[in-house]
């Protein structure tokens, strides 16, 4: 096609000459065509080719490059030096001044860790050695969208268990707590602290109860970022229920009675909202004498969003005062109701219940909440 667009351009030449002007090879034109760089990509390597867009000046290249990074793994997976070689570039496409290229990059890692994890004999510790570290290192990265990119990376990878438990102690936590300085970015500091909370379940007691739980005791007392006490407030419970009783009543519930008075309506209403998995994690004795007037406290917050949530949490607080050897019911923390755990007695759902009792705003609201708590923290009477 290409040499008869040539002659057609040729013929229409305004000098006239003809066809015979251009028989000399030294003359002829050749105009390559698309097809001509198709088959010089065939030609290359699958390293080649990664090589050659890699170094683009092309932006769009070198995300195409990121995104096929899986599939050039597996094409040269049964090369161990092969491999080695495109996890190693894969360190240098990582350093890309480009935030789209980065992110793009961070969204292939939990795909590539998962093929590393599947093909260990071929490429040993691949994934610690040269994908892990870029992520913990996107953690502080300026651009927003490579941060949120690398978090959720993160959380994907200690979800799917392909973070050792080592790494988990040596790579991850130090550079969260490192985050969390209090010098660090307010962003960083505040999502660090989110990550904490959120991985807590994932890494088990003992990591969180080390490494975890010192400094996210320190971050429920940040006076100067209320966004990082929010944070805190609102994955108490969690942190509560992954620590155990002992480390709760000991550590955490002075700090929780810290964020429950906390001069920013918004924390206090984070804590009114997980009230119920917090009662969980102590013994009875605690519910009665402290998280009951706790509880009342919020109820009677000046601020009606504390009181609302206070409310919606008031059936479920209260079920955790049940005696299942004596009422039948049990609550059941993961769905957040309580069931009926023999078969032969009433089912009652006190969330629904409780959740849509109506908010007074009568003073004499008080009289009826603080009637209903002395009930329960003086007598036997548990929902028989």
């Amino acid at each position: 096609m290409a040499d008869l667009s040539l002659l057609q351009d040729d013929l229409q030449d305004t000098d006239g000459l003809g066809v015979d002007d251009y028989s000399s090879e030294s003359d002829v034109i050749v105009i390559p065509s698309a097809l001509d760089f198709v088959s010089q990509d065939e030609m290359l390597t699958p390293l080649g080719r990664l090589d050659k867009y890699a170094a683009s000046e092309n932006v769009f290249n070198r995300q195409m490059v990121a995104r096929s990074l899986l599939d050039t793994l597996r094409e040269v997976c049964d090369d161990e030096r092969d491999c080695i070689a495109v996890l190693e570039r894969i360190s240098r496409l990582a350093d890309d001044s480009e935030p789209t290229v980065r992110a793009e990059l961070m969204e292939q890692v939990p795909h590539i860790a998962l093929f590393c994890q599947e093909n260990r004999p071929s490429i040993p510790y691949a994934f610690s050695k040269y994908l892990l570290p870029i992520v913990v290192r996107y953690l502080a990265d300026q651009n927003n969208q490579v941060r949120k990119t690398s978090q959720a990376a993160l959380l994907a990878l200690l979800e799917q268990e392909l973070i050792e438990r080592f790494d988990v102690e040596t790579k991850v936590c130090p550079v969260l707590i490192e985050l969390t300085a209090p010098d660090s970015n307010d962003d960083v500091k505040t999502e660090a602290v989110a990550i904490m909370c959120k991985m807590a379940p994932m890494v088990g007691k003992d990591i969180t109860e080390r490494l975890i739980l010192p400094r996210f005791c320190e971050m429920c007392c940040d006076c100067r970022m209320f966004h990082v006490r929010k944070v805190c407030a609102a994955n108490f419970g969690d942190i509560c229920s992954v620590v155990g009783q002992q480390a709760t009543e000991e550590m955490l519930l002075p700090r929780f009675f810290q964020l429950c008075s906390d001069n920013v309506w918004g924390v206090r209403k984070a804590c009114a909202e997980c009230f119920m998995a917090v009662s969980c994690a102590t013994c009875q004795e605690i519910r009665r004498t402290k998280l009951s007037a706790l509880f009342i406290n919020l109820i009677s917050d000046p601020s009606r969003w504390v009181r609302q949530a206070a409310f919606q949490s008031l059936g479920p607080f209260i079920s955790t005062f049940a005696n299942p050897s004596s009422s039948g019911q049990y609550f059941k923390e993961e769905s957040k109701s309580s069931e009926d755990m023999s078969e032969g007695k009433n089912r009652y759902n006190f969330k629904t219940l409780f959740s849509s009792f109506p908010i007074c705003e009568h003073s004499f609201h008080h009289l009826i909440i603080n009637t209903l708590f002395r009930e329960l923290t003086t007598s036997e009477l548990y929902f028989r």
